[in-house]
């Protein structure tokens, strides 16, 4: 006999033990189960306890088995990661701006637990404006402890603007932020936010592809080619770029690690041109962690058209897969006001909803933040953006916000 040959006999006297060690387990595991199936059912058989166990206990080992990422508060891959990430299982994050008031800035604990209580639901995040002519290019420390006292995680929206509402105020221009007129502040900014050690969420220049905030790319050359950057490329995106990526590197240099980044463009762009397209102002890969949008639906009782989120989606959501294929996406901010004719708030909201738990939606949103305030438009009408702006606005939010998938905190 070869010794090949007696190797190979060998080992199938090996497999034929194996084989007898696994049906002896596999019959043992079968009469244990069989004995505590028996003794469950027999002692809570009138309640269905068992069952329900049985369901909960399989439902949390493969939500520990999914990355190993926690989601009972702790907002990331473990309890002291520094970013944040994706919940698992679909979950989704619920965030909001709860109306601190036209500055967007005056941050209270007693707002938050408001509005916490208004949808029964805590907020994940509480977002507000950091609004640099009237704070300073300075970390808000004293506001973002107010809402980290909140169990809630700050998300600072970096405002570089004097005054609300001049869309043409050049004080914070993009220009002078490449430029570097503003580095010491911003690397001061960097250093107290990394001091501060907790989690916190940024956001700068909001909506730069719309024509309202002074770091607009309409607003910073718009669709010229010739003064700034590459001469085939329009000015106004790459100024925003080139100023997003200066902040960012900043706080790279001061070695911050507990800032998550937020690109965050409307879903419409206005003007409507391609060179003003969302897609143009994207920084990279390198310098966002997450993309975020503003859909608004209607915000004036006037206007002739109404605006469903599923339209506005449907138009532009594949604008958005272009370059997020490795990036989580959220609705940064949504609303819609009441008392249109013949359409009601709640419906806005259904739809919304609708398009967001959707499975096989283009866009899976991993996150919502919603724009929770009123105001007076130019036009002396009311935006009512408020959830409670009326019975049927609440009760739905309210319902359609507990949906399983929003529900991931202890």
């Amino acid at each position: 006999m070869s010794r090949k040959k007696s190797v190979k006999n060998n080992n199938k006297g090996f497999e034929r033990e194996e084989d007898l060690k696994q049906a002896v387990l596999f019959v043992s595991l079968f009469f244990i189960t069989v004995f505590i199936v028996t003794f469950n059912i027999f002692q809570n058989k009138h309640s269905g306890v068992f069952f329900r166990n049985l369901t909960s206990s399989v439902e949390e080992v493969n939500n520990s088995a999914v990355n190993d990422v926690s989601y009972n508060g702790n907002f990331g891959k473990d309890k002291d990661s520094k970013k944040l990430y994706p919940l698992p299982e679909n979950k989704i994050y619920f965030g909001a701006f709860p109306d601190f008031g036209d500055t967007e800035d005056v941050v209270s604990a007693d707002k938050i637990a408001d509005f916490n209580n208004l949808v029964n639901k805590k907020m994940d995040w509480v977002y507000f404006s950091n609004n640099w002519g009237v704070d300073g290019i300075v970390f808000p420390k004293e506001k973002v402890e107010i809402i980290a006292g909140t169990n809630a995680i700050p998300f600072i929206r970096m405002m570089p603007r004097k005054v609300m509402g001049d869309s043409q105020d050049k004080t914070f221009s993009l220009q002078k932020i490449i430029d570097g007129e503003f580095d010491e502040q911003l690397a001061q900014y960097a250093r107290d936010v990394r001091a501060y050690g907790d989690k916190i969420l940024l956001d700068f220049g909001v909506e730069m592809n719309g024509d309202w905030f002074p770091w607009a790319g309409v607003n910073n050359g718009g669709a010229e080619t010739e003064g700034f950057g590459a001469p085939d490329k329009a000015d106004g995106p790459e100024r925003f770029i080139a100023a997003y990526r200066h902040i960012v590197d900043i706080f790279k240099a001061e070695e911050v690690d507990n800032v998550t980044w937020f690109f965050h463009p409307d879903i419409s762009s206005h003007p409507e041109a391609d060179w003003n397209d969302l897609r143009n102002y994207y920084p990279g890969d390198d310098y966002v962690d997450w993309v975020g949008v503003s859909a608004y639906g209607t915000q004036n009782v006037h206007d002739d058209e109404y605006i469903w989120f599923y339209d506005l989606m449907d138009k532009n959501d594949h604008k958005l897969l272009d370059f997020t294929k490795n990036k989580p996406i959220a609705l940064l901010e949504f609303g819609v006001t009441d008392n249109y004719p013949q359409i009601s708030k709640g419906e806005w909201f259904n739809d919304m909803f609708d398009y967001v738990l959707d499975p096989d939606s283009p866009i899976q949103f991993r996150a919502i933040s919603v724009w929770h305030e009123n105001w007076t438009r130019p036009d002396e009408s009311q935006a009512t953006l408020r959830l409670d702006s009326s019975a049927d606005s609440l009760k739905t939010f309210k319902s359609r916000i507990s949906d399983l998938r929003f529900n991931h905190q202890e």
